[in-house]
């Protein structure tokens, strides 16, 4: 038990959240709409900003007890039935004092397309690697106005470049073809939502900002098109829309992703 309240300023308790996680050896990454706003290296345009209410977090793939046992401590109440069924992919924890959540995503983020996370949360020392959190948000189907603006957050504040590396605070088009080129459907995801972010960011830009957006989507979709094809996503592509390539996330009371 714990005496400890979470704070009430998100991005602050975040922080206190990612500090806790190290101490208690859990390797712990920002994700969704709060760790797309760790990374607003510019002023963000009226028709951009928007709040975040949950925080979203992935960790390692062994460290779902650790977790468990720092949350606790911070004070977050755990939804004991959800964790039981979900307990080795998702975690969900509760901030009653400020009406939140935290969902803990273990090794990978699923929705509805699988992103592998392995290997993948020393790229950036708070949050997901710049090319991870946009496949976060462009593996959405159905997807919302939330999720494209975050997208287009992610583009304007980004440079597009090949690597893939730690330390490189860039969009890695070696990331996106790596993910891609093996899975027809998440190809087929991004390049749609690709599309749709294309539609949505002229009205929430001004230039030169509109025509740097553009140029990033193009180089992306040019990346993604160019790169070899695996043959399981050969095989996948001549089936096509006939079949669904994606999974629609079942909806749980209580949660929500942000």
């Amino acid at each position: 038990m714990t005496d400890r309240t979470p704070v009430a300023d998100i991005t602050e308790e975040a922080r206190q959240v990612l500090a806790q996680c190290r101490a208690g050896n859990v390797t712990a990454r920002l994700i969704g709409g709060l760790a797309v706003a760790w990374h607003q290296h510019w002023p963000t345009p009226a028709a951009l900003q928007r709040s975040c209410g949950d925080i979203d977090i992935v960790i390692g793939r062994k460290e779902g007890r650790a977790a468990r046992g720092v949350l606790t401590q911070l004070g977050y109440v755990p939804n004991e039935g959800f964790n039981a069924l979900h307990g080795d992919r998702r975690l969900l924890f509760y901030d009653q004092a400020n009406g939140r959540q935290i969902d803990v995503f273990i090794g990978t983020f699923a929705m509805c397309q699988t992103l592998d996370l392995s290997g993948r949360l020393g790229i950036h020392p708070d949050t997901l690697g710049i090319a991870d959190l946009l496949l976060t948000k462009l593996q959405i189907v159905e997807i919302n106005a939330k999720d494209l603006t975050d997208a287009i957050q992610l583009l304007r504040n980004h440079a597009v470049s090949r690597a893939d590396r730690p330390g490189t605070d860039e969009l890695s088009l070696d990331r996106l073809c790596a993910v891609t080129s093996g899975d027809w459907g998440w190809y087929t995801t991004l390049s749609d939502n690709l599309a749709k972010v294309a539609a949505f960011a002229p009205d929430k830009l001004s230039e030169p900002e509109r025509a740097g957006v553009s140029a990033r989507i193009t180089d992306i979709q040019q990346a993604i098109d160019q790169a070899g094809k695996s043959l399981r996503w050969k095989a996948r592509a001549r089936i096509g829309r006939h079949s669904p390539w994606y999974e629609l996330p079942e909806e749980v009371a209580g949660t929500r992703h942000g």
